[in-house]
Formats: C-alpha cells, sequence, structure tokens
C-alpha cells in the first residue's frame, strides 16, 4: 500500500511539474507568434519600401534618357 501511495504522489508532482512546463510552452509559442507577426510586417514594409526605390531610380533613369535623347535630336536638327 505504501508504494501504491508514494507511486501516486510522484505521479501527481508529475503532473503538476508537467503543468508548469505547458504553461511556459505556451508562454513561449505566443511570443514565438508574435515575433514572426513582426518579421512579416517588417518583411512587408522593406519589400514595399524597395519597390518604391526601385520604381523612382527607373523613373528618374527613363527622365534622364529622354533628356539625352531630346539634347541629340536638338543636336542632329541644328
Amino acid at each position: 500500500m505504501y508504494n501504491k501511495k508514494l507511486l501516486e504522489q510522484i505521479s501527481t508532482l508529475i503532473d503538476q511539474k508537467l503543468e508548469s512546463i505547458k504553461t511556459q510552452l505556451d508562454t513561449v509559442e505566443m511570443k514565438v507568434e508574435l515575433v514572426n507577426k513582426k518579421i512579416d510586417i517588417s518583411q512587408e514594409e522593406t519589400i514595399d519600401t524597395l519597390s518604391k526605390l526601385i520604381t523612382s531610380s527607373y523613373e528618374m533613369n527613363a527622365k534622364r534618357i529622354k533628356a539625352l535623347e531630346d539634347h541629340l535630336q536638338n543636336l542632329h536638327t541644328q
């Protein structure tokens, strides 16, 4: 009987410790999800910024090319 009682007590202690570990794990999982969301948002912002930079550079180059073409056109017509 004593062994059975002792095993039950051990089992109860193990269950309590496991419950504590599960709670900690849940907290860690929530924090990881939050970090992942922040990373996703950051990546989207980075992609948007790079896209705007590329578009802006393309437009500036197109204007430069147009200005050069106009200048060359003016030289040929003179």
